[in-house]
């Protein structure tokens, strides 16, 4: 689910994941990078987004390395500004530090894996 509010001179975008993806598991690199090029066209309209991940049970990293390195290659340093994550379990941000701290390595073995769903679970 998508919904606009607004905040006196502010517009912001909140995307309730659950809703959205129909599913408590965020596990699919595809539908991280569909999801993506959604949220890449939102963010030039907003000036802010809010996911929400309650109700999220569980990702894998290869959705979150797909989705938050493609939009952080398009806002870079922005994209804090932009997009706030609400409602995160422990787990979730535990993989978001390790996703950072360990993108090169990440990046050699997840690259093009959207392309390619089984790579993920290959070795």
């Amino acid at each position: 689910m998508i919904k606009q509010i607004k905040l006196g001179e502010n517009n912001f975008m909140k995307i309730k994941l659950k809703r959205y993806f129909n599913s408590s598991m965020l596990v699919n690199p595809d539908k991280a990078k569909s999801f993506c090029d959604k949220l890449k066209e939102i963010l030039k309209k907003e000036e802010e987004v809010v996911l929400d991940f309650a109700g999220i049970q569980a990702t894998t990293l290869v959705f979150l390395f797909v989705l938050f390195t493609n939009l952080w290659n398009e806002y870079g340093k922005d994209l804090k500004n932009k997009l706030t994550i609400k409602n995160g379990s422990q787990g979730l941000f535990k993989q978001m530090i390790y996703l950072k701290e360990n993108y090169k390595e990440l990046k050699s073995k997840f690259l093009g894996v959207h392309q390619n769903f089984e790579i993920a679970y290959i070795g």
